[in-house]
């Protein structure tokens, strides 16, 4: 398999112009992939011409973060620059008995640098059009069923096929347009990450969960690791963004690298009013009960902040989040726009005999499948383990004694050891969140509802959960007496655990089966939405996102909003005068070192900027670098007016948030003395 396979930039060019697609409203966004860039495009808009050296020079200084960030190599000595909120997870594991997330951390020297276990980095280094080899064998006749098989038996032979001719790296196939093009991409993986600094979390969450999501911002929401082989650092001087000192003016052309999580920008109309009517609804419900069980907690015992406060920043951040989706949703023009750009795009295929023959039946199709959903999301949602890892269990346990072969036996019978080994929640936790699923389950499943009946059985919700509590399913030799007890008729009395999980294994397994179905539905119908996009509108599109490497163009700009203007940058002033304005109070509340060293700082430096790039979650801790590739930014967040773009796309006033590198550079040097990392960042070290 020949791979590093990157297409001659020449022949890749816009065949619609952008005026026609907001005419026809189906500009789908601005996050383009490295093998299909938009040269017409960025030459026709901002008279920029990149070259073939300027892509891989951008590709490879930019890395996913993790599972669910971004990053990239600033400095030629692998030192990588990310979101701090990006990092805390990490930071919880290696800080002992220390309070590094709260109150900070530098490695004055590289012996000091800290490995963080379970991290990794994963740098783009080849890909491979592979959309024939995924299709192979698949017939006209074959149906969803069918299709979903064999293109899962083709993936699997493409990675197998990856995976021996490029030792050392790691595939993935890469699903774009819902499915019309597959790519392979391979990545070189880094697995010791160390950890080099961080700042305050009061100076990286400044404004909390009220700021969240908006703008003007006062954040410095950075850290920095570092990349090692062999038990040195990485030697990256051939691919990294170097620092540009005064950062970047109002107007200037900016691009943002990383990895955009998830969009779904090619759902159909019928779809997303599936998900505004029953999905985000219970969502939204859901996370909201969540976060406020964990305050709760806290609330009654302080010693918890500590264990909960990653996952209730994280929950704050998701909630917010979906919350603004659903209001997209919720907004008219917005579902306006998408009707009338479902209905240029129906016109297009129609308009052709071909294309209609071969695509027109798509938006029907989809639009059974989303009322199939709307039957399904409640079952779907609350047909389940309730979130009571002891029910999860003797659902394994039961599923054990009912396997009908030795192999599923088996593998049911570990997964309830592993299970039952792995139970080590706050009890009080898990209890009310069992509740809290009981209760929600009542108001979205009818009266009569099976599981309902087999869960409480007579009991109070209240009365089912304690029934749990020391159960024999925890002992690790009790609970194997009773996988060895367990077969085609139980032999003795059953826990109250394992009698609601033979009731509810049935109806967990159809409502998994029923989704799985309307799945491999969705995955087929929506791989015709993409070809049929091909189709009619060429390259002059991005694909969805997928949390793999994109580029996103826009420029520095403030926007209109709530009857002002927003400036395209902010400074320490402002964050000084937020803090005296709030009287110091949290979340408003300046780190105690910012307030000892305040004479020092440079007040009139940018701290944030807003510019117009498209970007979704995932994009944390993706670098802003101008057209000479000098990293002027560091995206951290988007505004509310963002968050609605993860289904429809709008220009005019959502922007990414990004901090500025001179306010990282004041920090550095001004709030924590990081000597050795200005340095190193501004191409001083040795």
């Amino acid at each position: 398999m020949t791979m590093n396979r990157w297409p001659a930039l020449a022949l890749l060019a816009v065949t619609i112009s952008s005026s026609a697609l907001a005419q026809e409203n189906l500009e789908l966004g601005k996050m383009w992939t490295f093998e299909r860039p938009p040269l017409a495009y960025l030459k026709d808009e901002y008279g920029f011409a990149p070259t073939a050296e300027w892509f891989d020079r951008l590709r490879l200084a930019s890395i996913r973060f993790g599972r669910g960030c971004s990053s990239s190599f600033v400095s030629p000595k692998g030192l990588i620059m990310t979101n701090h909120h990006c990092v805390r997870d990490g930071i919880t594991k290696v800080q002992g008995g220390n309070d590094w997330v709260k109150d900070g951390y530098y490695a004055k020297s590289l012996e000091d640098e800290v490995r963080v276990p379970d991290l990794t980095v994963q740098q783009f280094v080849g890909r491979e059009d592979v959309t024939a080899r995924m299709n192979e064998g698949i017939a006209p006749a074959d149906d969803d069923a069918t299709i979903a098989k064999k293109r899962a038996a083709n993936q699997a032979a493409i990675l197998e096929r990856a995976q021996r001719d490029n030792p050392g790296l790691q595939p993935q196939v890469v699903t774009l347009f819902q499915g019309a093009l597959f790519e392979l991409y391979l990545y070189k993986v880094y697995d010791d990450i160390r950890l080099v600094f961080a700042p305050h979390l009061q100076t990286s969450h400044f404004g909390g969960d009220p700021d969240n999501f908006c703008y003007p911002r006062y954040c410095l929401d950075f850290a920095f690791m570092r990349a090692y082989a062999d038990g040195k650092p990485v030697d990256t001087a051939a691919h990294y963004f170097r620092w540009c000192t005064g950062g970047v003016k109002e107007g200037e052309l900016v691009f943002v690298t990383g990895n955009p999580g998830t969009t779904k920008r090619l759902l159909t109309h019928a779809q997303m009013e599936y998900l505004r009517d029953l999905w985000h609804p219970m969502q939204q419900e859901l996370v909201d009960n969540r976060l406020r069980i964990r305050k709760d907690l806290v609330a009654k015992d302080p010693s918890l902040e500590r264990t909960l406060r990653a996952e209730i920043l994280s929950i704050e951040n998701s909630q917010k989040a979906y919350r603004g989706y659903w209001d997209g949703l919720l907004d008219q023009s917005l579902m306006t726009q998408k009707i009338a750009a479902e209905k240029a795009f129906r016109a297009r295929i129609d308009a052709d005999p071909a294309l209609k023959a071969k695509f027109g039946d798509v938006w029907d199709k989809l639009a059974q499948v989303a009322e199939r959903r709307r039957g399904l999301e409640a079952r779907q949602r609350f047909h389940t383990f309730g979130g009571h890892p002891v029910l999860a269990l003797a659902v394994d346990v039961i599923r054990a004694g009912r396997a009908e072969t030795a192999e599923a036996r088996d593998a049911a019978a570990k997964r309830a050891r592993d299970n039952a080994a792995a139970i080590g929640t706050i009890a009080e936790l898990t209890r009310t969140e069992f509740l809290d699923h009981v209760a929600r389950a009542k108001r979205w499943l009818p009266a009569n509802d099976k599981w309902l009946a087999a869960v409480l059985d007579g009991r109070t919700p209240e009365q089912t959960a304690d029934a749990f509590a020391g159960t024999e399913l925890l002992d690790r030799q009790k609970l194997d007496d009773v996988l060895a007890r367990i077969g085609k008729v139980w032999d003795g009395p059953m826990a109250v655990e394992l009698v609601i999980a033979e009731s509810i294994r049935p109806l967990v397994d159809a409502a998994v089966k029923e989704a799985q179905e309307l799945q491999r539905i969705e995955e087929t119908q929506g791989a015709r939405i993409g070809q049929a996009l091909f189709a009619a509108y060429g390259t002059s599109v991005s694909p969805d996102a997928t949390l793999t490497l994109r580029f996103s163009d826009g420029v520095v700009k403030g926007y209109a909003y709530n009857g002002t203007i927003a400036p395209p940058m902010t400074s320490f002033h402002g964050l000084y005068a937020r803090h005296t304005e709030f009287g110091g109070k949290h979340p408003f509340d300046v780190a105690p070192v910012w307030l000892e060293r305040k004479d020092k700082i440079d007040l009139t430096k940018p701290m944030d900027l807003v510019s117009t790039n498209d970007i979704i979650g995932g994009n944390s801790g993706s670098p802003l670098v101008n057209a000479n590739l000098e990293v002027v930014g560091l995206v951290f967040d988007g505004n509310i007016e963002m968050l609605p773009n993860r289904y429809v796309y709008r220009a005019e006033t959502p922007r990414s948030v990004s901090v500025h590198v001179d306010g990282i550079m004041e920090a550095l040097k001004k709030a924590y003395d990081a000597e050795r990392l200005v340095k190193e960042l501004l191409g001083q070290s040795k």
